[in-house]
C-alpha cells in the first residue's frame, strides 16, 4: 500500500491493484452519448489531475457510476459520479456524500472530490478494502455528435 496525503486525508492505496482493475476488469460502462462524452473528455485532463489519477491508479475514462446534469451557464456540462480505489482512509474523516461541506471538498482545476466509505456501484471484481472517490466536474462537450442526441 502506498500512503498519500490529499487535502484533509491520508489514504492508503494499492495503486497497482487499482490500476489492474481499471485496465483489465470487464465493467459494464454506459454507452449513452452523455457518458461517451465524459469518457472521451477525461482522456485529456490537466497535468495536475492526471497526476492525481495516476497516484490513485485510476483510469479516468473508466467510470462505472456517472450522471450528467446538462450544460451550465458557462456552457460546460456538469457531471457527478464516483471512482473506486483499492485502499482505505488512514487519517481524516470520510465525507457523507449527502452533505458535502466545502471545507471537506478537495479541488483540482474544476474537478471537486471527496473520499467516502458510502460505497455504491462497486464492481464485483474490486477487492477489499474499497474506498470511493465521489466527484463533480464541469467539462466541455467534445463529441462531434451534438448534445441531446
Amino acid at each position: 500500500m502506498k500512503e498519500l496525503n490529499i487535502h484533509n486525508w491520508t489514504i492508503e492505496v494499492d495503486v497497482k491493484e487499482t490500476y489492474d482493475q481499471y485496465k483489465n476488469a470487464k465493467w459494464d460502462l454506459c454507452d449513452c452519448t452523455d457518458c461517451l462524452n465524459f469518457f472521451e473528455a477525461m482522456k485529456s485532463t490537466s497535468s495536475k489531475l492526471t497526476d492525481l489519477f495516476n497516484n490513485l491508479g485510476i483510469i479516468p475514462s473508466k467510470c462505472v457510476h456517472l450522471s450528467e446534469f446538462g450544460p451550465t451557464e458557462s456552457g460546460l456540462h456538469l457531471y457527478m459520479g464516483c471512482y473506486h480505489i483499492v485502499g482505505r482512509i488512514k487519517e481524516g474523516e470520510p465525507v457523507d456524500t449527502s452533505s458535502w461541506d466545502e471545507h471537506n471538498v478537495a479541488e483540482i482545476d474544476n474537478f471537486s472530490f471527496v473520499f467516502s466509505n458510502d460505497l455504491i456501484f462497486v464492481p464485483e471484481s474490486m477487492p477489499s478494502p474499497v474506498l470511493q472517490m465521489d466527484f463533480s466536474v464541469e467539462i466541455p462537450w467534445v463529441l462531434e455528435e451534438p448534445y441531446g442526441q
